[in-house]
């Protein structure tokens, strides 16, 4: 016998996608593998009822935490904006020019572009050390932030605040991946959404009740309130910190206070719904080219792309404000949070449509069920005449503003319905540039001489929705093909647990293995 059959199981395994046996090492192989190897024994007996539901409540424990981290940082990105009404954007100049807040907001969204990079090292180190390093350098960014006296210093943090958020979304959604088995996760994802939503009610109340106890932008001790205002958040971002550093896990093999057969039956779970590897630390070239040839990918890039054209409704509110004479913060902090709160109660009925109704509701109906909702009300805003009562107009605004809904369950779908994990970061980092791009356009589509009605801005948004929808449709047309293909396939053959885990193991793409079924 030669050595490489006499080569122990435990350190290479045969890889099922060549014609001719090839050589795979631990290093290409899923982390949680050598965890299940020592461990799966031990938890043959499946979980209890009783158990199942403790298992469950401490994995919402986990969402809890992905979530309020996301809550956190949309608090951190709407710091600037409010502390704006403090007069932060006069005690650094940015009042007195024209485009510097434009500038503000596009080198910010470079920095976004260029920090997917950061997946790169993500990768190496795990989600955990990632989010830790990512959450340091964000806190340190938000103090500085008190610290500025010139527009120059907020371009730069306000880059590196980009350039370090950069990949904190697509390693939220890995968590929630790693935990929670495909159908579960695009249900839980709008949770996600929902504290995105939220992020802006509690920085309202925030603002509102520094404004109740100030003088002429200086609190009652004498200090700028501007300066007052991002300390606050600031130190509710390294509260998130310390739950991070304590709580977040890289996989379910360092889960804190889950016990061995708790992960175990997780990662089980995982496999077996999802057929896909679970955590790989290696870089893989051809995945990488996969992903770039693939075309579903690009259709995911282009929904978010064209679903971020519209990420700058808010503008168009503060005009109509002005025209209903809501000039005061009060009632702008209202509103806002009015529109917030709606858009929570849409991500919640999408909920539970999806848990009640998964068949019909899955994400991709729902993403283009809020995208033409969304839709609506933009074309009656170019087609009613400005001389309607505004309040029809700010309540168009306010129902075109629940894009999110959509905007989440795109971010659900093209990590979900992607096999291999080199495949999954660079689909993500795809979609987040493409993110950005749409968000840097959708800052300079309002210009003076639109105003008031912005025809422009409104049919571009318009065709941003449209777009959303037909993105999708393609993706959903192009995943179910395959999937009825590999149906039929498998119709004829034998596809066991047991090789499906093996094949998770493997960190097969979803082309690749194709018994990989799409949850779509």
């Amino acid at each position: 016998m030669s050595s490489e059959d006499s080569t122990s199981f435990s350190d290479v395994e045969k890889n099922i996608l060549t014609t001719k046996e090839t050589i795979v090492h631990d290093k290409n192989l899923d982390e949680t593998r050598q965890f299940m190897i020592q461990y799966e024994s031990t938890a043959t007996e499946p979980l209890t009822k009783s158990e199942r539901r403790k298992l469950n409540w401490k994995l919402y424990g986990i969402v809890f935490l992905v979530s309020w981290t996301n809550l956190v940082f949309f608090m951190d990105k709407y710091t600037m904006s409010y502390a704006a009404e403090f007069g932060f954007f006069k005690a650094i100049h940015i009042d007195s020019g024209v485009n510097r807040y434009n500038n503000m907001n596009t080198l910010y969204y470079v920095g976004y572009i260029i920090g997917q990079v950061n997946l790169w090292w993500a990768q190496k180190v795990g989600n955990r050390k990632a989010m830790i390093i990512l959450c340091f350098f964000w806190n340190i960014d938000m103090f500085l932030t008190c610290t500025l006296t010139s527009y120059q210093g907020a371009y730069v943090l306000r880059f590196f605040l980009g350039f370090i958020e950069s990949i904190a979304m697509s390693l939220q959604n890995l968590t929630l991946q790693q935990i929670l088995p495909a159908h579960k996760k695009a249900r839980v994802a709008q949770f996600f959404m929902v504290a995105n939503n939220f992020a802006q009610i509690p920085v309202s109340f925030i603002a509102y009740g520094l404004l109740k106890h100030s003088n002429n932008d200086v609190t009652n001790t004498g200090f700028p309130l501007w300066k007052a205002f991002i300390l606050i958040i600031s130190c509710i971002t390294s509260f998130t910190f310390f739950m991070i550093v304590w709580f977040y896990p890289t996989n379910p093999t360092d889960l804190r206070y889950f016990s061995i057969k708790e992960k175990v039956w997780i990662i089980k779970d995982i496999q077996e719904a999802n057929g896909s590897s679970i955590d790989i630390k290696v870089f893989k070239k051809y995945q990488a080219i996969e992903a770039l040839k693939d075309p579903v990918t690009w259709y995911y890039t282009g929904a978010m792309f064209s679903l971020m054209l519209c990420n700058n409704i808010s503008y168009i509110q503060n005009i109509i404000f002005a025209e209903l004479g809501l000039t005061s913060v009060l009632n702008t902090y209202l509103v806002s949070a009015a529109g917030a709160g709606f858009s929570c109660l849409c991500g919640l009925v999408s909920f539970v449509a999806m848990k009640y109704y998964p068949r019909v509701c899955n994400t991709t109906y729902v993403a283009i069920f809020w995208a033409g909702f969304c839709l609506v009300p933009c074309i009656l805003m170019a087609a009613l005449s400005w001389n309607v009562n505004k309040k029809v107009f700010l309540a168009l605004t306010l129902l075109a503003g629940v894009f999110g809904c959509s905007w989440i369950n795109i971010v659900s779908s093209y990590q979900s319905n992607c096999a291999g994990y080199t495949k999954i970061l660079v689909r993500s980092a795809l979609a987040m540039a493409a993110y950005s791009i749409g968000n840097i356009i959708a800052s300079r589509i309002y210009y003076d001489k639109g105003a008031p009605r912005y025809y422009v801005a409104w049919g571009i948004q318009s065709a941003g929705f449209f777009l959303t929808m037909l993105f999708m449709a393609l993706a959903y047309y192009t995943l179910a093909k395959r999937n009825k293909e590999r149906l039929s396939a498998l119709e004829s053959e034998k596809y066991d647990l047991k090789e499906k885990v093996e094949d998770a193991n493997l960190d097969l793409t979803d082309l690749e293995n194709k018994k990989f079924i799409y949850p779509i």
